[in-house]
């Protein structure tokens, strides 16, 4: 989105909103908004089912619609984010994970409260107001406005939230990730891992790599990673291991190279129902390490554009000290490392403590309990 689109954007929906004011705010209504998918996934998904279980009279209304870069997707996006400006005007509680546009050009009611609960697990690379100088990205000088709370699995992860996400550090409130509520629950678990191995069942009876690395660049100009040589890493560990890609969010099973892999896989399944088939993760900067320490298996960091990923965007940490897992450079080394199965997991148990501190099954009960108080 340039300047211009933004502020022809920003002033449409800024008026339907105040149109919409007219109306009342039902006090038992609740939005669910996001623009990272089309279906109701993550943190959303076990907030509401959770709001269902302790109020099964809410009315809820659930606004998914994937954000698209081309002019025509913008301009039929544009028209859902209308109609979400209504829903915006007359909530009591509106759940977004990302940026939405609607909740960021003007102030909402008094009556109407705005939490956001983010899509990463924890604060490890920069994200939002941090990542970039002013006018590298034209969204960074308006998104992120007008947030009533922010939710964190941690204490150590508030000051990062507050700071990305241009919000006062006492209104970042460190209940737990909804999502990881998932790795408490056996029955979930077990029922996740069926549905991933009927789903593909060369996966069976083998030991799973799973490679989901995150995405380079900003905005339009993102770009899936591809770090690990599939078919190398084939040739050199053989077919007792099964060796899955899983794509960023943002982009579909069409734009990876598939060689080498025995699957690859977008929106079929969620990163978290993957790990439950996972025996090693290969991932670079991405939060899931967050949710997958708390499996407590073998994880490799493949990071050869370390360097310059510290200089931009940046982290909220010290990587090379205090990430858990083994790190390596190129495939040659991933392939040692997984052939020598020698993987420091005891070290996971500080991490967890630190950055994982609210993460204990019961996130999703506390944030409802939440919005109760509030």
């Amino acid at each position: 989105m340039n300047l211009i689109e933004y502020y022809l954007s920003a002033a449409w929906l800024r008026l339907a909103y105040l149109a919409c004011m007219v109306l009342p705010v039902r006090a038992d209504k609740v939005v669910f908004a996001s623009a990272r998918a089309e279906k109701l996934e993550g943190n959303l998904a076990y907030i509401h089912d959770e709001l269902l279980r302790q109020r099964p009279g809410t009315h809820v209304v659930l606004l998914l619609d994937r954000y698209s870069y081309d002019f025509w997707g913008k301009v039929a996006y544009f028209f859902k984010l209308v109609r979400a400006s209504y829903h915006l005007a007359t909530s009591h509680v509106v759940f977004v994970d990302n940026a939405y546009l609607p909740v960021h050009v003007g102030p909402h009611r008094s009556g109407t409260k705005v939490i956001q609960v983010w899509h990463a697990g924890g604060a490890l690379k920069k994200f939002g107001l941090d990542t970039c100088p002013p006018n590298r990205v034209v969204e960074n000088r308006f998104i992120h406005k007008y947030y009533d709370y922010v939710i964190v699995g941690s204490d150590v992860a508030v000051a990062p939230y507050a700071s990305a996400l241009r919000t006062p550090p006492d209104r970042v409130v460190p209940l737990g990730i909804a999502r990881t509520d998932f790795f408490f629950d056996d029955v979930a678990m077990a029922e996740a891992r069926s549905r991933v191995l009927a789903a593909h069942p060369n996966l069976q009876g083998r030991r799973v790599i799973l490679y989901a690395p995150t995405f380079r660049g900003y905005s339009d100009d993102k770009r899936p990673y591809q770090g690990l040589d599939a078919a190398l890493l084939r040739e050199r560990l053989g077919n007792e291991y099964a060796i899955v890609h899983k794509t960023h969010p943002v982009f579909g099973s069409e734009q990876i190279d598939s060689a080498g892999y025995d699957a690859v896989i977008d929106t079929e399944f969620d990163v978290n129902e993957l790990f439950t088939v996972t025996d090693v993760l290969v991932t670079d900067y991405s939060s899931s390490v967050f949710e997958y320490a708390l499996l407590r298996k073998p994880l490799v960091l493949l990071v050869d554009d370390l360097d310059s990923y510290t200089a931009e965007p940046g982290f909220y940490l010290d990587f090379r000290a205090e990430m858990i897992g083994e790190f390596a450079t190129n495939t040659d080394e991933v392939v040692a490392i997984i052939a020598a199965g020698e993987f420091d997991l005891p070290a996971y148990g500080a991490f967890i403590a630190k950055h994982c501190q609210h993460d204990d099954g019961c996130a999703s009960a506390r944030l409802v309990e939440f919005v109760e108080g509030i």
